[in-house]
């Protein structure tokens, strides 16, 4: 992980479009994950699928390959902590199609914990898939095959 921040101009990106959805979350972050956190991502070889930032109050969550804003997260100080309070996620149906919200928090939750904090975490998946699914999506979201950690498999 770099230790050099990752800004707006370190990538080509779009805003976030005026179709988005607000969810009210309520999460917290140390302030020694915050600093990871605030360092952001950035894409190192052409099978990464993300390129985040913070500025501003807001964690910018952005697909590399096309620069489209699929998430922002505000994160305010809150104490010795940093307050996750409110989520934007993109609702331009040309742009991100899913709008399941208990899964699009999920999937900012492993993208914070898995890019930036470096750390395990399951990945999501929307509902019940087959494993050649699991890897399809996984490939799609993540640009890698999750062979590491473990796994529920529900049988």
């Amino acid at each position: 992980m770099s230790e050099e921040r990752t800004t707006a101009v370190s990538w080509r990106i779009k805003p976030m479009p005026t179709a988005y959805k607000e969810l009210a979350l309520d999460g917290r972050y140390t302030a020694a994950e915050m600093v990871q956190i605030s360092r952001g991502y950035h894409p190192q070889e052409q099978q990464d699928k993300w390129f985040i930032y913070f500025a501003d109050e807001w964690l910018h969550v952005h697909r590399s390959w096309t620069g489209t804003c699929i998430f922002q997260l505000r994160l305010l100080p809150d104490g010795a902590l940093y307050h996750a309070d409110r989520l934007r996620v993109n609702a331009d149906p040309a742009q991100y199609t899913m709008a399941d919200d208990a899964y699009n928090v999920s999937l900012l939750a492993y993208l914070i914990d898995h890019l930036l904090l470096n750390r395990f975490a399951p990945m999501p998946l929307p509902g019940k898939m087959s494993t050649a699914d699991e890897q399809r999506h996984t490939q799609h979201v993540m640009g890698e095959r999750q062979e590491r950690g473990i796994r529920l498999r529900v049988l």
